[in-house]
């Protein structure tokens, strides 16, 4: 690599990171070749997660406008240090993995192939073929996970009505999967929401989930401010619409 950056081949950018030189003068590193590089070749235990892995899974409807933000997962130094020195294309929130017991940090966390053209995710690849180089693969939250993280980010980044416009879309979400990262998630609020969005929603694979199987805490929790309270999972939603009544003269 040394002898193809003394030639001018390459440029680099970062430890172990190099691209071609920009021909128009660009300087900008795309986000998911940084974090490809702390995966593969750092080896760093991070991944892309929350509002992120969602909009990869195609939920880019709800997504932000303006420059990107991008949701990843590490308590590594070395990650916060390494993107830090880099000059990239998108905003980079990194959170912590804690929000999930430790005793299995990867559950739900997939290894995907993804499309560096259309920044789309592939299939997940079967632990046989994991780091083989045959295409790009991204380690990501899967759609359990992400929805889990997002929620609990409500509703200090993300509003209770775009928390529930998400889940209106979930409709494809794996009970088998959905049980043991609900019983591992260590936050009350995200858990409650989650139940309580689903006994909205009633999507046919929430018939599988209990909310009696899961440890929800005890108290209230505020969600929305001046809402009304909901009984069943202990937290403030937003108030009930109720159409007006009409008066009419005898």
């Amino acid at each position: 690599m040394r002898d193809y950056v003394e030639r001018g081949w390459l440029e680099r950018v970062g430890t172990r990171l190099y691209r071609r030189p920009a021909q128009d003068g660009a300087s900008m590193i795309r986000w998911e070749i940084a974090t490809l590089s702390l995966q593969a070749l750092l080896r760093v235990p991070v991944h892309v997660g929350g509002m992120t892995a969602l909009e990869l899974a195609g939920y880019w409807q709800y997504a932000s406008m303006g420059r990107r933000r991008v949701w990843l997962y590490s308590d590594a130094a070395a990650a916060r240090s390494y993107l830090r020195r880099l000059a990239l294309d998108a905003d980079i929130e990194l959170k912590s993995r804690k929000l999930f017991d430790d005793a299995d940090p990867d559950l739900g966390i997939e290894t995907r192939t993804i499309d560096l053209v259309t920044s789309t995710l592939g299939s997940a690849v079967p632990q046989g073929e994991v780091g083989l180089v045959r295409k790009q693969q991204i380690r990501v939250s899967s759609l359990e996970r992400a929805i889990l993280e997002v929620l609990e980010e409500v509703p200090r980044t993300f509003s209770f009505e775009h928390g529930a416009e998400l889940f209106e879309g979930l409709t494809t979400l794996r009970p088998r999967l959905m049980a043991p990262l609900l019983a591992a998630c260590k936050s009350v609020k995200a858990k409650r929401l989650f139940l309580y969005f689903a006994s909205q929603h009633r999507h046919a694979w929430s018939r599988k989930l209990r909310a009696e199987d899961f440890d929800l805490g005890s108290g209230k929790r505020q969600i929305v401010p001046g809402g009304e309270y909901d009984p069943e999972f202990q937290i403030t939603v937003p108030r009930t619409k109720r159409p007006k009544r009409t008066i009419t003269a005898s």
